[in-house]
């Protein structure tokens, strides 16, 4: 008896971080149009197809023209004498604000700074040691409800 005493309170802490754990991870999941801004402002700038996650379905086909605007970005990149990963960027401070929001549309501000991130590692050291040049962006961003998930549509940043 004594010692089912002594391991109670770990049982009750270990149970307690699991119930509070499900919690975190259920309100996670729940993304507002800002955290959707967000995420697809991140791909968009560091060249990552997996922005078209973010696309609605309703504007013709979403991997087609995140695919366009990719080969559009090797090729510059190649008439510079480039790979692509040279015109990526990541952002180095990010802020967003819903500007309108109704149960099926938003349109969110997106302001920030970003830098050449050839990899991510370029971009630590260029912050540290002040190589390189920040990158102001300022964007509006209009997303739709689509089977109850946030998604950009309009031709966001000139996709």
């Amino acid at each position: 008896m004594d010692s089912l005493n002594r391991f109670a309170p770990f049982v009750v802490l270990i149970a307690l971080f699991v119930v509070l754990q499900a919690a975190l991870i259920g309100l996670d999941c729940r993304q507002g149009p800002g955290a959707v801004a967000e995420a697809f402002a991140k791909d968009y700038y560091y060249l990552d197809a997996d922005m078209q996650e973010w696309l609605c379905n309703g504007e013709g086909d979403s991997d087609e023209s995140v695919q366009a605007f990719l080969n559009r970005k090797s090729d510059e990149a190649a008439q510079r004498g480039f790979d692509i990963s040279y015109l990526r960027r990541m952002f180095t401070h990010i802020h967003t604000q819903t500007i309108s929001q109704d149960t099926e549309s938003a349109v969110v501000h997106l302001t920030g700074t970003t830098r050449v991130a050839i990899n991510p590692v370029f971009m630590v050291v260029g912050k540290l040691f002040r190589i390189g040049n920040d990158y102001p962006v300022d964007a509006t961003i209009e997303l739709i409800k689509e089977n109850g998930r946030w998604r950009v549509c309009n031709d966001a940043l000139g996709l």
